[in-house]
Parts: structure tokens; C-alpha cells; sequence
């Protein structure tokens, strides 16, 4: 009986190890594709920030050309 009791016993231990290795690689493996490969969600609303950032510099340094410009005229009056 003690050694069907341990054996029993040797088998589950190895049925839940294996689960929970199995378990531990999909997560892992899940989450290294989620990484790699951003929801495309994410990937629109960093094109739209990118997007934003380069229009704002560019409004940036438009508007400080035209200040340059009326610099200039207002020196030449």
C-alpha cells in the first residue's frame, strides 16, 4: 500500500510539474510575441504621437521664421 501510495504520489508531482512547466513557456511565449509585435492600437496612437511631435516642430520653427521675418522689417523702417 505505501508504495502505491508513493508512486501515486510520484506520478501527480510529475503531471503537475509538467502542467506548470507547460503552463510558465505559453505565458512566456505569449508575452515575447506581444513585444515583438504591438496590438495595432498601439502601433496607430504612436504613429499619431510621432505625427503630432514632427507637426509641432515644424509650427515651432515656421512660427520663428516669421518672427525673424518681422524683425527684419520692422529694422528696415
Amino acid at each position: 500500500m505505501n508504495n502505491k501510495v508513493y508512486q501515486a504520489g510520484i506520478v501527480v508531482s510529475s503531471a503537475v510539474g509538467a502542467t506548470l512547466g507547460w503552463a510558465a513557456a505559453s505565458y512566456l511565449e505569449k508575452k515575447r510575441n506581444l513585444e515583438e509585435n504591438p496590438p495595432l492600437l498601439t502601433r496607430l496612437r504612436d504613429l499619431e504621437q510621432r505625427l503630432y511631435h514632427d507637426g509641432f516642430q515644424k509650427a515651432t520653427e515656421l512660427q520663428e521664421i516669421r518672427q525673424e521675418v518681422e524683425n527684419r522689417i520692422a529694422e528696415e523702417k
